[in-house]
């Protein structure tokens, strides 16, 4: 069964993809592991733009790959992030202060 924010089929191999997925973040999600779930939206090519909008529920829209790679880079060097579940898209924030904004 297709999660309800999509509006189309992406065939069953697509659909098993995501099923699995969501079972290993239950269970990474339940473990005792320090775990970071970072979920962005659709990945486009192009440069990015340097500004995103992060937290725990985004719309879903586009994102490039260069913001993504950038914000797992300032994800992975702050400490205080951590067993959290985080969407991203494109946005106004710059990437630095958009991490900072989700430390608990």
């Amino acid at each position: 069964m297709a999660e309800s924010w999509r509006e189309r089929d992406l065939g069953e191999e697509v659909e098993y993809y995501f099923a699995v997925k969501k079972e290993a973040d239950i269970a990474l999600s339940r473990s005792g592991l320090n775990w970071l779930i970072l979920r962005p939206s659709l990945l486009v090519d192009g440069p990015g733009t340097g500004v995103v909008s992060l937290g725990p529920a985004e719309f879903h829209g586009r994102i490039s790959r260069d913001d993504v790679a950038a914000t797992l880079a300032e994800l992975l060097h702050e400490p205080r992030i951590g067993r959290q579940i985080l969407e991203l898209d494109e946005g106004s924030t710059p990437i630095e202060d958009a991490v900072r904004a989700n430390v608990r």
